[in-house]
């Protein structure tokens, strides 16, 4: 996720280095003399929350992520109503690449976790961290050429949705009806409150803080009530005299910064922690190996294999300026996983040394991937340029 409507400009960049930061300083404030604070304080039931029982970290992993999740949303939503996904013939190859690149980590990761609670982490490599694919492209401005962001983020795009139904149909805690049939009926009316003339921001986010308890309730993951509100929400006003900028866009812009520079940070913080107990993370090397493996491998297997391959048979067209040699790049910078990846680890291991080792391979595969996928764009514009 990512604000990345122009990769030239400093803001994907400056977010992605803060969310960076804020990953390295819980890595390095972990494992020194305040790691047991560190991992304390994350694990303190939160005072304003007593009764839901939840620490600080679920506060912000349950809590601060639905707007995480909002803002994924309404940016799903601008691009199909009027961006990179209005049209259906150049959401062909990204639409390709995309499964490509979440089937074949999966099954990689599986290959080697079949069994036990180990199998529950096979989505862990599916997703792709934007911000920083965003970052990579906005460090090599110019010589990278523009449409293979449309490219990246439209992949990306169908990644996002990828992991949510993943997480909506998966990773669950089992279905209750009365609060599902609850959280049903508040969509109903968030979906006739768009219909309303009068569109204000305020009702829809009350209806949605409903709808997230509702979640709760019914044991499907919170968070994902910012993907329904953003669903729901107008994308475009009949009286465009009267407000010329739709309601979800303006919703967009405002939480957008928050998100990118709170949010997402404090969700680094709370999460990329980790105890590098070497007897721990040996013992679940095979969880570290198939999330390594699947991040790395997989998704440029996946998304490089089926893009070169889609684009060769003609089922899809490459954006305008984007050649095959920039696809190897975008391949590898699919494989930085780091915001969703730890978010579905969470989901799918409890507190220990899987989640441990999970994690341990996310943080080293999301960096590797990145200056994997930079160096090969670098390398890709000087062939071409010594070949012009």
């Amino acid at each position: 996720m990512s604000t990345v409507h122009d990769v030239r400009g400093q803001g994907p960049l400056m977010g992605a280095l803060l969310l960076f930061s804020s990953a390295l300083a819980a890595l390095i404030v972990a494992n020194s003399r305040y790691g047991s604070a560190y991992h304390d304080f994350w694990r303190t039931p939160h005072p304003l929350a007593p009764h839901l029982a939840l620490t600080f970290q679920a506060v912000v992993d349950k809590g601060l992520m639905t707007l995480f999740f909002l803002v994924i949303g309404l940016e799903l939503k601008r691009e199909v109503t009027h961006g990179a996904l209005r049209h259906p013939r150049a959401m062909i190859l990204p639409l390709l690449a995309a499964m490509g690149g979440m089937l074949l980590p999966a099954l990689i990761y599986h290959a080697l976790n079949r069994h036990g609670m180990a199998a529950h982490g096979w989505g862990i490599p599916m997703s792709t961290d934007v911000a920083f694919a965003a970052a990579a492209l906005a460090v090599l401005g110019r010589r990278v050429p523009r449409n293979l962001l449309i490219f990246v983020l439209a992949l990306a795009i169908v990644d996002d949705v990828g992991a949510i139904l993943v997480i909506a149909f998966y990773y669950n805690q089992g279905i209750e009806p009365l609060p599902l049939v609850g959280a049903l009926a508040v969509f109903a009316a968030l979906l006739a409150l768009a219909r309303r003339p009068r569109r204000w921001v305020w009702p829809h986010l009350v209806l949605g803080g409903a709808l997230w308890a509702a979640l709760w309730g019914a044991g499907i993951d919170p968070p994902l009530a910012g993907v329904l509100v953003a669903v729901a929400l107008p994308a475009f006003r009949p009286d465009a005299a009267a407000d010329h900028v739709p309601l979800a866009h303006r919703l967009e812009r405002r939480l957008a910064p928050y998100v990118t520079y709170g949010v997402l940070p404090l969700f680094a913080l709370a999460n990329a922690g980790l105890s590098l107990a070497v007897n721990d993370l040996t013992a679940h090397g095979r969880i570290l190996l198939g999330v390594l493996l699947g991040l790395l491998l997989g998704k440029f297997c996946g998304v490089g294999g089926v893009s070169w391959l889609a684009a060769n048979l003609r089922l899809g067209e490459l954006p305008s300026g984007v050649a095959p040699r920039h696809l190897g790049g975008a391949a590898w910078l699919s494989g930085i996983g780091f915001t969703m990846a730890l978010f579905i680890n969470a989901l799918a291991f409890p507190p220990g040394p899987e989640r441990a080792a999970g994690k341990l391979a996310i943080l080293v595969a999301s960096p590797l991937a990145f200056m994997l996928g930079t160096a090969w764009l670098v390398m890709a514009h000087r062939r071409a340029a010594r070949a012009s």
